[in-house]
């Protein structure tokens, strides 16, 4: 079985920006990248079409990165980096409270980033193959436990059918004697 490609968001405001990231995550990853300029938009991609990663600007218009961070990892956790162009430390401790795997502030260096990166998907990927492996692991359970019952029924029944047929075979002998 071949692994899908991941799904990458890009939440950014800057075009140029944007387009400097699109180029250097596909060249990075094999990877579905899809982007957008705002955190609403953001969210009702999401809706439809959930990403592995998320990568996001603290200050868009409307819904900041940090609540965009938090309504994505409430449904479901999965890496989230966050960069801002002049990080607060209120900025920086809120993202990371609300779950950011990283918090970058402009200019960063982009082979940081793109580590950062690789380091969430490949954690993603593991996480997703345990939680994958404990599915498989309690369906094995479950069939154990349920053929388990089924052999128990059935050694019941010959043991009635044998206890039975030992009833009948004394009740046999008793009279011949008699």
């Amino acid at each position: 079985m071949t692994a899908r490609p991941s799904k990458i968001m890009l939440v950014e405001s800057d075009p140029r920006l944007l387009e400097m990231l699109v180029d250097s995550v596909t060249r990075r990853f094999d990877a579905q990248v899809t982007c957008a300029a705002a955190a609403e938009a953001a969210l009702d991609v999401e809706l439809f079409e959930p990403h592995d990663l998320f990568v996001s600007r603290v200050d868009l218009p409307g819904i900041d990165g940090i609540e965009l961070a938090e309504r994505v990892l409430s449904v479901r956790r999965r890496p989230f980096i966050l960069m801002a162009d002049h990080p607060t430390l209120a900025q920086a401790v809120g993202g990371l409270r609300a779950g950011a795997l990283d918090f970058f502030a402009k200019p960063f260096d982009l082979g940081q980033l793109l580590t950062a990166m690789d380091r969430g998907l490949y954690a993603y990927r593991e996480a997703r193959q345990q939680q994958q492996r404990q599915r498989q692991l309690r369906g094995l359970v479950r069939r154990v436990i349920r053929q388990r019952r089924d052999l128990n029924e059935r050694v019941d029944l010959i043991c009635r059918d044998l206890v039975g047929a030992h009833r009948r075979l004394m009740a046999r002998v008793l009279q011949t004697e008699a």
